[in-house]
């Protein structure tokens, strides 16, 4: 049986309808912002759920609240970058071996299903379309263990890395290699390997960390892929 799913209020909207513009760069780093002018951008609501919004997103990061002056969108730093790789290790990997562990037969059809949507965007090079279904095949296989906190965690880490306007695809990678990067990991999931699983995603994130930090020290000043290894090898 379905669950009811419970109304959005507006400050919730807003939250998610900021983040994605940020994550688009439809709203520009270092610009003050102020909640009328957000919230004209929201199609005319008040200041209210705008502010309560920006206090989300300052929470993890993603912008700063500049008293009697606006909301300034913070651009994502080297830093915060591989701190977000680093939260994603140390969470990410230990649930996809227990997600591995749970797994019912309900949940290798979701998958399977969820891979071949993937597949499909890859093959066809809609890059706005594998971004999103590699996103959504992450938080399939997440959902499975069903720790909720977790999965907010991990999605305000991919959001970080999202928001510094960065995306291996198609500057590192292409759509087919990026879906290609998931196939051992399928397979050793459907086959229930558990700790191969495990070992699978680490190298995944940790490919993906070092494919993103070279194409970006390639055009960030301040920015250096030297020590992205050190940064996640010890996790």
């Amino acid at each position: 049986m379905k669950l009811i799913q419970k109304p959005k209020t507006l400050t919730e909207e807003a939250f998610e309808i900021l983040q994605d513009a940020i994550i688009r760069n439809q709203l520009q780093f270092n610009v003050l912002y102020s909640a009328t002018e957000l919230g004209q951008m929201l199609g005319g609501i008040s200041r209210t759920p705008v502010r309560e919004a920006a206090q989300m997103l300052e929470k993890i990061g993603i912008v700063k609240i500049e008293k009697n002056r606006g909301i300034r969108i913070l651009p994502t730093s080297f830093a915060t970058m591989m701190e977000s790789f680093q939260i994603r290790l140390m969470l990410e990997v230990p649930l996809i071996r227990r997600a591995t562990e749970l797994r019912r037969e309900q949940d290798v059809e979701q998958l399977n299903q969820i891979f071949e949507e993937f597949k499909q965007k890859a093959t066809s090079g809609d890059i706005t379309g594998t971004l999103r279904a590699d996103r959504d095949y992450h938080l399939a296989l997440l959902q499975i263990v069903g720790n909720q906190k977790a999965i907010d965690i991990i999605s305000n880490s991919r959001n970080q890395v999202l928001i510094a306007g960065s995306a291996t695809i198609p500057h590192s990678r292409s759509c087919v290699e990026t879906f290609e990067d998931h196939l051992q990991l399928h397979h050793a999931f459907i086959e229930g390997e558990a700790s191969q699983a495990a070992d699978l995603m680490k190298a995944h994130i940790i490919n993906t960390a070092t494919l993103l930090i070279q194409q970006e020290s390639a055009k960030r000043q301040g920015w250096s892929d030297y020590a992205s290894k050190d940064y996640l090898n010890w996790i």
